[in-house]
């Protein structure tokens, strides 16, 4: 199978992303920048440069370079971090949650997108543009980080997971261990991973920076690293105690006017809505958009009557205190998901964010607050989005003439059609044949009848169709004999669509990289990254 490029309606159901791509226009005033418009660099990096207050560049540089230091960054990386210092560097950025073993690969796409897009930036503009990728360190969501997935070859998407999620547990990720029982999963995944010259050095890899007493969120920086080796990109750690201070501007605007932000999102959601699509963040009036810790635990704030407090009010505060612990104890704070693109944006000298498709959604609801805050708001730009064909499913595809968009009514249509079209001849023929025949038959029938009586021509008709339905119920029952009868082929193309969408999904949400460089070796990213075209906004089917 040669590698080709399909249109997003063809894999996503109906979603803002299609109208984003198709019809920029009618999506403008929440988005600003088309990422197709020639010009739009520039206008970003001269947005950039005049902003009232300009990124803390030295500052965050130095920390940068530290940090990427200890995840065992390459001289390229921390070249490009220090860059970050001088004011005509600009920025790339991307970043997604601290899933096991890098979680699912629609967050490499989203790296791979952002390495690319930079170096195309680079080019045309003439100014040093790195990409940097942010890591939701401090995300408590630990049921969508502490697991991970083997799609094996016949079709089958194994599970492997943590210790189980504790809805009332909210550590970060960054403060979530690996446990002693990480080596037993490393085992069990490698079990399920096929027998390749590969899987040893790709077992080797996971077991050296995927230690007890690990982090998550410091593994899969160290495994990022690994696989983007020589490729420049920066990632960024948000709980490190060095940065919190330079976020203190962000959050001390939200605590001063704690439902500003999200008047602004909600104004936005109504207008959004107003023009046909559904927001992608919803929010409660009394929302405020920070975490607070306590005791180890992430904390959302809400403001009534002039304090801030927690769901069940076992915190509260007045502003003033709010704002005293901001200046003595900066760590304590964290953004949410309105605010971490303010903090991102207020850190860097961002030009555009590389997202998925619920991520481009959102930023529709942000226009207004980055407005509030003095920021540009950044080109809103579609990650890459592949589906990865092994040679196994490529024959299934190519002896069935199937593509990825004949799955995306389900599995049983696409059996249906398959079936239908080879049914044999002479029963389609002989089914055709006998249609007409009645079709004739009833109509010369018709003509002597009426003749005789004019009222017996609906009798005629009740009888004609009573014939057709029969000759449609043996056409049916022809069908469901074939399709009984025919397992081989049924067995195949759902082996195919079990590997194209594991667990009902597509394969970029569900699948890890780890599996693919066991089998290909860590030349599977150079695949990628060959097969990744950052100005074609399509899903690509990249043959391995």
């Amino acid at each position: 199978m040669n590698a080709h490029a399909v249109d997003y309606r063809q894999v996503l159901p109906d979603h803002l992303l299609h109208t984003f791509l198709d019809d920029f226009e009618a999506l403008r005033p929440f988005y600003t920048h088309d990422p197709r418009d020639q010009d739009v660099w520039p206008r970003m990096i001269e947005a950039v440069q005049s902003r009232a207050a300009p990124p803390p560049r030295k500052a965050l540089a130095g920390i940068l370079e530290v940090q990427n230091g200890r995840f065992g960054a390459d001289e390229t990386v921390l070249a490009n971090a220090r860059s970050l210092a001088g004011d005509d560097t600009f920025v790339v950025s991307t970043g997604q949650q601290t899933g096991l073993l890098t979680g699912p690969l629609f967050t490499i796409y989203k790296a791979v997108t952002a390495v690319k897009l930079a170096r195309r930036v680079s080019e045309e503009t003439g100014v040093r543009t790195v990409p940097v990728f942010w890591m939701a360190a401090d995300d408590h969501d630990y049921a969508e980080i502490n697991h991970v997935h083997v799609c094996r070859t016949d079709g089958d998407a194994l599970r492997f997971e943590l210790s189980p999620d504790d809805p009332n547990d909210r550590r970060s990720a960054s403060d979530r261990l690996l446990g002693p029982g990480i080596e037993a999963l490393l085992g069990q995944f490698a079990e399920a991973l096929p027998d390749s010259e590969y899987r040893p050095s790709a077992i080797e890899a996971l077991r050296r920076h995927c230690t007890a007493g690990t982090s998550l969120s410091d593994a899969f920086a160290r495994l990022m690293t690994l696989l983007f080796r020589e490729q420049g990109l920066v990632l960024v750690d948000p709980t490190d105690p060095a940065l919190k201070p330079l976020m203190r501007p962000v959050f001390e605007r939200e605590i001063r006017a704690p439902l500003s932000t999200t008047g602004s999102v909600l104004e936005a959601s109504r207008d959004l809505e107003h023009a046909g699509f559904h927001p992608q963040v919803s929010r409660s009036p009394d929302a405020v958009n920070l975490f607070l810790y306590e005791d180890g635990q992430r904390n959302a704030l809400r403001y009534e009557d002039g304090r801030f407090s927690n769901r069940d009010e076992s915190l509260s505060f007045t502003g003033k205190e709010l704002l005293r612990m901001l200046e003595d104890t900066p760590g304590r704070f964290t953004h949410n998901v309105i605010t971490r693109p303010l903090v991102q944006d207020t850190l860097f000298p961002t030009l555009t964010y590389i997202g998925g498709p619920a991520e481009i959604a959102y930023y529709g609801q942000l226009g207004g607050v980055y407005r509030q805050f003095g920021l540009p708001f950044p080109v809103v730009y579609p990650r890459a989005s592949h589906t990865l064909v092994g040679a196994r499913t490529a024959r299934i595809l190519e002896k069935h003439g199937l593509a990825i968009s004949h799955f995306v009514r389900g599995i049983e249509t696409v059996v249906d059609r398959k079936l239908r079209e080879e049914m044999p001849a002479s029963v389609t023929e002989g089914l055709r044949a006998a249609r007409g025949d009645v079709e004739a038959h009833y109509r010369n029938l018709k003509g002597h009848v009426t003749a005789i009586d004019p009222g017996l021509n609906r009798i005629v008709e009740a009888s004609e169709r009573k014939t057709n339905f029969a000759l449609g119920r043996l056409e049916e029952k022809t069908f469901r004999a074939l399709k009984k009868a025919d397992g081989v082929m049924r067995g195949q193309i759902m082996r195919a669509d079990r590997l194209l969408h594991p667990n009902g999904h597509l394969q970029e949400r569900v699948a890890n990289i780890w599996q693919y460089v066991a089998l290909h070796g860590f030349d599977v990213m150079d695949t990628i990254f060959e097969a990744t075209d950052e100005t074609d906004f399509r899903h690509r089917m990249t043959p391995l």
